[in-house]
């Protein structure tokens, strides 16, 4: 589960402020700098955990192109290649288009919008582009073995350009085959009424705690039978999952502790076998490392981008616990079970004893994957419903993170458009911030 931005009303900051933390506007996106304090503060070890954890979190980023869609990494691999070696009129029209549409793929990870899910439109001519990939040495595109640069535009061209193809990555309209009609790679010659009856052959609804079925695996038809294609060292997505454990293997070298060590060695031996079963018991465990400064994510975790909701795309973030902020988060963990009893819902919704709900501010470090330019302001994991029963959850606010939000969006004018009056942006000078920060501490909690 995670927090998406919220928007600040701030005064506004010196330009040069502003400057670091805004980077560059293109489309409908402005990319963000974030600054990571603390991090000197860590010791020689921490940061050295620090290190090799963020390494972990940097070889995802193809999984994520690819459950993103079938063609994306043929695409911006294409694309690359066309932006670094092109040789024709670098400032004309469609190659500016070209660069924009670039960044766009950069950005969503894909060809589609990150948020609506909507396929890019293409600014530059379908032509130009035939003729720029043409130009390029056919040892820099991403060819198939024994292919052409033919039979590349020939695979690619329709899906950039035909507004009819792969038109969502995510389709949630009632009465359509969602699987069918969503362009992610999660599935592949089966229809929503197979996938779903696939999945429902498996569960049983008296096992208190389920597996999170279809989790890390891709659903595919061959020669007619149905079959899972799972993510693990061996298995779909090996080569990167390798990469993950080496790196997974050196931090836990120099874990800060036992239990943080019995963490990471339980992600490895998951990573490796596939077994859902091990991805529960690693939960538990991660739920469970209340005592570390040092904190993680790395896997396949959230289900948005499956429009049955089952399948996970790969996501990464290193972070280490911001002490003098975790207070106020603190007060309101502490404080669960008032928040539950007090809720107006029916009681018959409320929990009786509240369980493990443990909330800390953090400084994320890196973010990779899913989490990654598109980022969460907050998170609340493990998302399954019986761990979080039985062995509570975890809530963070990552402060950097909406530090950089907030600086950026200073002096856009908000507050003197929609403020009624100096009172009140007084108020949200003063206040705006913590109480933005409050607003997710209280969602993920």
């Amino acid at each position: 589960m995670i927090a998406a931005a919220t928007f600040s009303t701030s005064v506004e900051i010196s330009a040069t402020e502003k400057n670091f933390y805004s980077v560059e506007k293109f489309a409908d996106l402005e990319i963000l700098r974030y600054k990571v304090p603390g991090f000197e503060d860590l010791t020689p070890k921490q940061k050295e955990l620090v290190y090799y954890l963020s390494q972990a979190a940097l070889q995802g980023r193809d999984i994520l192109y690819d459950q993103n869609g079938k063609w994306n990494l043929a695409i911006r691999r294409t694309l690359e290649a066309v932006y670094t070696q092109y040789k024709g009129d670098r400032n004309s029209k469609d190659f500016k288009a070209l660069e924009k549409y670039l960044k766009q793929v950069w950005f969503a990870n894909g060809i589609h919008h990150h948020y609506s899910t909507d396929k890019f439109k293409p600014e530059f001519s379908q032509n130009f582009f035939v003729q720029a990939v043409s130009s390029i040495p056919a040892q820099s595109l991403p060819l198939k073995k024994g292919g052409s640069i033919k039979d590349l535009l020939n695979d690619i061209t329709p899906v950039m350009f035909n507004p009819k193809i792969m038109t969502k990555r995510v389709n949630q309209t009632e009465g359509e085959d969602l699987v069918a009609t969503s362009a992610g790679n999660y599935y592949d010659g089966v229809t929503q009424a197979e996938a779903e009856a696939f999945y429902n052959n498996m569960k049983n609804p008296a096992d208190p705690t389920p597996i999170s079925y279809g989790l890390n695996s891709r659903l595919v038809k061959r020669n007619g039978k149905i079959q899972e294609q799972v993510y693990k060292v061996g298995g779909r997505y090996s080569e990167a999952l390798e990469k993950v454990v080496y790196w997974l293997e050196k931090a836990a070298a120099v874990a800060e502790n036992d239990q943080q060590k019995a963490v990471i060695e339980k992600l490895i031996s998951y990573n490796k076998s596939g077994d859902l079963k091990e991805f529960d018991e690693y939960a538990i465990l991660w739920v469970g490392d209340l005592n570390s400064d040092i904190d993680f994510v790395n896997g396949f975790t959230e289900t948005y981008g499956d429009p049955l909701g089952m399948k996970a795309s790969w996501e990464a973030l290193v972070n280490f616990k911001n002490k003098e902020a975790s207070r106020r988060t603190e007060i309101i963990s502490n404080n669960a079970q008032w928040f539950e009893s007090n809720s107006p819902v029916d009681n018959r919704f409320k929990k009786e004893n509240v369980k493990g709900v443990s909330a800390k501010v953090i400084t994320a470090a890196i973010l990779g994957g899913d989490s990654y330019p598109s980022t969460a302001i907050g998170i609340n994991l493990p998302n399954s419903n019986w761990i979080r029963h039985d062995h509570g959850s975890k809530s963070v606010t990552i402060e950097n993170i909406t530090d950089a939000y907030d600086k950026a969006a200073q002096g856009n004018g908000f507050a003197e458009e929609f403020v009624w009056s100096d009172t009140e942006r007084n108020w949200i000078e003063k206040y705006g911030f913590q109480a933005d920060n409050l607003h997710t501490d209280l969602h993920e909690c």
